[in-house]
């Protein structure tokens, strides 16, 4: 690296984090890296490396040092709805139709654009509704969020390609806090008048979505696998995104979890909550098995500790998300919510599940 480019970017690090400019994660800037030009904030910065948000909501990483030049535009501004549906547009091409929304830009095929963006709202509104009545304080999402349904698998996995993902068999949509979008696999789309009602996959993904543009999961900070994906297959189940009390626990339950979960009975006595907590390495070594038992403990808490819950997701929200989380700084952090006895808690949720699936 010449001393030249050293220089700026030395300049560059010393300006985005200098405490007298205490607005600079407000400011709007150019870089040049690589040769490319990019336009957004510095978001958090450790040491030589940083996380910087461009204008549409990605996110990311960046090498100080890598940086050959930089000029301040002025106040961050992201885009707006109109201008990320011009570049969606221009991006996916004429075979989509780019619809705005008050929270969403969603891109689908032609003939079914009117149906998505009203269901991604719905879905949006009950997500703040249900958090809001417990007593989470959640931002609202600094960017519109994006959708896209792609109406047949091989688009779908040319998109995967271009954001480096290798779809797995099966795999129908996913989303990357990276990019912050969500893209989908909806073969409805295909079929004239076919229903195009959300299935729990689309619901899945779109939960991520808001989790993490609401303040409930921090995009650049360590999130424990459990609380990501528990909470995300927990509100697949319509009754209790929309705070049902009136139903039945049952019927608030996702009954594909439930049955695996009490499929898992006979091979075992009982979840091991401590290595779920501390660890991810469950989802890779036993993924159905893990989603599993992530469901059955974030529904046992959201229907029996509501209020621990919610003081547990403060906790992580809060937390320094430049900073290493350990195992054992997960299992402390769970335990003065919940307790320190994850045994007890363990037969507990056992218990409860067993109860629910006997109604």
């Amino acid at each position: 690296m010449t001393s030249q480019l050293r220089i700026i970017a030395v300049a560059f690090a010393c300006w985005s984090l200098s405490p007298s400019t205490a607005d600079a994660a407000g400011k709007m800037v150019e870089i040049v890296l690589e040769g490319q030009k990019y336009t957004g904030r510095v978001l958090s910065h450790q040491g030589n490396e940083a996380w910087f948000l461009e204008r549409d909501g990605r996110l990311r990483p960046i090498t100080l040092t890598d940086v050959s030049d930089y000029r301040v535009l002025g106040p961050f501004r992201p885009y707006t709805a109109v201008e990320l549906r011009d570049q969606l547009t221009r991006e996916l091409g004429r075979g989509f139709v780019v619809s705005t929304t008050g929270q969403y830009v969603v891109a689908t095929a032609k003939g079914v654009e009117g149906q998505y963006p009203a269901q991604f709202e719905e879905l949006y509104r009950q997500f703040v509704v249900m958090f809001g009545a417990r007593g989470f304080k959640m931002t609202r999402p600094e960017f519109p969020l994006v959708a896209i349904v792609f109406p047949t698998e091989e688009a779908f996995h040319v998109y995967c390609a271009s954001e480096g993902i290798q779809p797995q068999p099966g795999l129908r949509g996913y989303y990357l806090p990276a990019s912050n979008r969500v893209a989908l696999y909806d073969s409805t789309t295909n079929s004239s008048g076919a229903n195009t009602a959300l299935d729990s996959t689309i619901i899945h993904e779109a939960v991520h979505q808001v989790a993490f543009n609401t303040g409930i999961h921090s995009r650049t900070g360590t999130n424990p696998k459990w609380v990501v994906e528990g909470l995300a297959t927990a509100l697949e189940v319509a009754a209790l995104r929309a705070n049902e009390h009136h139903t039945t626990e049952r019927a608030r339950a996702n009954p594909s979890r439930l049955k695996w979960f009490e499929e898992l009975r006979s091979r075992r006595a009982k979840p091991d909550f401590a290595d779920l907590i501390g660890e991810d390495r469950a989802f890779s070594a036993s993924a159905l098995d893990a989603y599993s038992d992530a469901w059955a403990l974030t529904f046992y808490l959201l229907e029996k500790r509501s209020a621990d819950y919610t003081a547990y997701l403060k906790r992580l929200a809060e937390r320094d998300p430049q900073l290493e989380y350990t195992s054992e700084q997960r299992l402390a952090d769970f335990q003065k919510s919940f307790g320190r006895d994850l045994s007890l808690l363990e037969s507990r949720v056992v218990r409860f599940i067993d109860d629910v699936a006997a109604e």
